[in-house]
């Protein structure tokens, strides 16, 4: 089982659709991620990541934009979250209002941070280190039985409470089989993104916000 398939539970547990991008949608991705590299439009000014690079991704295809609005938004998952919610009093489109890309070099991070909008998605692209070498990087920290100290390098997290009230973090153990998978999630679910010590290349995502039209 890969640790892709072995994130399931969390993305369940906390309204967090996990989906793989279509094979042609991903390919367009990669090259749409070098193309905004070289366009050099900056978005970090928009943003609270400390990552150099991240540019802006001006544009979205109709097979992706349908991809993230109609199969995606339409997943039984996302319909119980939507019924949920009560902001307007008639019916009104949602639209991927942003979209970035992230080249984030090693030591670079993410800090504790929401999005605007309704839902967000983080698309991986490029995972350049091995998960086991990072986490042999801090081999002291060690995951005990019963015990939420885990080591979080490099990985990919949420920031919830639990019955207590107590905050966690829950990691996502983010390697190479997250390449090509998507996920979904409520905007402002508290996320954040831990540095990478082992790789000189590219850790390389692409994010979107979801917003309704009026």
């Amino acid at each position: 089982m890969t640790n892709w398939e072995k994130s399931k539970s969390i993305r369940d547990y906390r309204w967090c659709l996990g989906a793989t991008i279509p094979k042609d949608d991903y390919e367009w991705l990669k090259k749409e991620c070098w193309k905004a590299k070289e366009r050099g439009k900056k978005f970090n000014n928009t943003l609270v990541g400390h990552i150099k690079e991240e540019y802006e991704m001006e544009d979205i295809t109709e097979s992706f934009n349908k991809f993230i609005l109609r199969d995606c938004l339409a997943t039984p998952q996302m319909e119980r979250h939507f019924r949920g919610m009560s902001y307007l009093n008639e019916h009104r489109p949602v639209f991927i209002s942003d979209m970035w890309v992230n080249f984030q070099k090693k030591y670079e991070f993410n800090p504790p941070h929401d999005h605007s909008g309704l839902f967000s998605f983080v698309v991986f692209i490029n995972i350049p280190y091995d998960l086991k070498e990072e986490e042999n990087y801090f081999s002291e920290v060690r995951k005990k039985e019963g015990d939420r100290t885990q080591n979080h390098t490099s990985k990919f997290a949420f920031l919830n409470t639990d019955h207590s009230g107590a905050v966690s973090c829950d990691p996502m153990d983010v390697d190479k089989s997250f390449e090509g998978k998507m996920l979904l999630f409520p905007a402002k679910q508290i996320h954040q993104v831990f540095p990478f010590f082992t790789s000189d290349d590219y850790r390389i995502t692409v994010s979107g916000n979801l917003k309704l039209l009026v």
